[in-house]
């Protein structure tokens, strides 16, 4: 499984990319969460099951997810309790649930 959080410019997205990544090695869950800007997401989004946006590029949900229906990738926002406090968690268990979906 691989996703990506995305962000304007990737650097948000890197902390709490880090913060996932350590949540799934805990439970021995064998994921790679990428950090990344909507603009690379638009050239490789053939590389992954699920994109999150972060709130400050919500406004570019339905761009992203006409995107993502090419590709089969699950988009949506990102839990803005999770967000504000970078709970990788939190943020997995979405990103979980997206895939069951």
């Amino acid at each position: 499984m691989k996703a990506i959080i995305l962000c304007s410019w990737g650097a948000t997205s890197s902390s709490l990319a880090k913060n996932v990544n350590d949540a799934a090695k805990k439970r021995n869950i064998d994921i790679e969460v990428d950090a990344g800007s909507t603009i690379d997401f638009k050239k490789k989004a053939d590389e992954y099951d699920v994109a999150l946006l972060e709130p400050q590029v919500r406004h570019l949900k339905n761009e992203i997810e006409e995107i993502g229906k090419k590709h089969s990738v699950k988009v949506d926002l990102i839990d803005m309790q999770a967000f504000a406090t970078f709970d990788g968690e939190k943020v997995l268990d979405q990103i979980l649930s997206l895939i069951d979906k």
